[in-house]
């Protein structure tokens, strides 16, 4: 497939998807006429021409789109990554988010999920997966703040994935979580 065409059936993507990104699956369905070693080497063909960007195994990034630089762009490959299970914002992300830690989390997103503990980086940040045993009845009441593709934790759920993983408590501002959610500090 030449660049033209694939740049055309990107855009048609990118309206179904609203994002830049998309998956080894969905390149599949881009490249439907070919088998799948053609397509593997026109990916890196169009890679190496930068026509796509290789964001990890797996994942490219079309340059062009209008949802290339997109704020929430680990969070879409998030759910790129984990399709089959229930994810959601917490941990550090959520309590640096919050002014609860010092620590700044830039191009970093902490996810819990019902998937398995992983490490992702990508070409323009990292997430860290962590797996939680939480039954989906509980995850489901999490809502998806206006501007984000995640369902995020509140400060208080977020402090208390915290300590149930074993993560280090010691950074949390104490005074600065009970200001936000009365939280003890037992």
């Amino acid at each position: 497939m030449k660049a033209l065409e694939l740049q055309r059936r990107l855009q048609q993507l990118e309206l179904q998807t609203n994002t830049a990104l998309f998956s080894y699956s969905q390149a599949k369905v881009l490249f439907a006429e070919e088998n799948e070693k053609t397509m593997y080497t026109a990916l890196c063909r169009h890679t190496k021409k930068g026509v796509i960007e290789n964001v990890c195994k797996g994942v490219w990034l079309n340059p062009l789109s209008q949802f290339a630089k997109n704020d929430t762009r680990l969070e879409e490959l998030a759910l790129l990554l984990r399709f089959d299970c229930y994810n959601y914002v917490s941990l550090e992300t959520v309590l640096s988010q919050a002014s609860v830690i010092s620590q700044q989390m830039f191009s970093y997103l902490t996810v819990m999920t019902t998937g398995a503990s992983k490490l992702i980086k990508a070409s323009f940040g990292t997430i860290e997966f962590t797996h939680t045993k939480r039954s989906l009845s509980e995850l489901s009441c999490y809502k998806i703040p206006q501007g984000h593709k995640l369902p995020w934790a509140s400060v208080d759920i977020a402090y208390r994935d915290l300590k149930r993983v074993g993560r280090n408590v010691e950074m949390v501002d104490m005074n600065e979580l009970q200001q936000i959610n009365g939280v003890n500090k037992e």
